[in-house]
């Protein structure tokens, strides 16, 4: 089964780590690590989710709840 790192959107990872390189290095190795050792994005707190959504500078005025409530902004399905 592929984790949620093998599901993130290929734009979503790309400012994933470009906010690595930026020198974000804490966060980053904290939620790839998270995102490398879970498979459905309900196992993800809360906490997870801001952190996904703020380094991948995701748009949220943008986001519908749908997408919030089952990742579909973040994740392929």
């Amino acid at each position: 089964m592929k984790t949620l790192y093998d599901q993130l959107k290929p734009e979503i990872k790309a400012k994933l780590e470009a906010s690595y390189a930026e020198g974000y290095v804490t966060s980053m190795e904290f939620i790839f690590k998270q995102l490398k050792t879970k498979d459905r994005y309900s196992e993800l707190t809360i906490d997870e989710v801001r952190t996904l959504n703020t380094f991948s500078n995701s748009e949220l005025y943008q986001t519908t709840q749908i997408d919030l409530m089952y990742g579909d902004h973040l994740f392929n399905n």
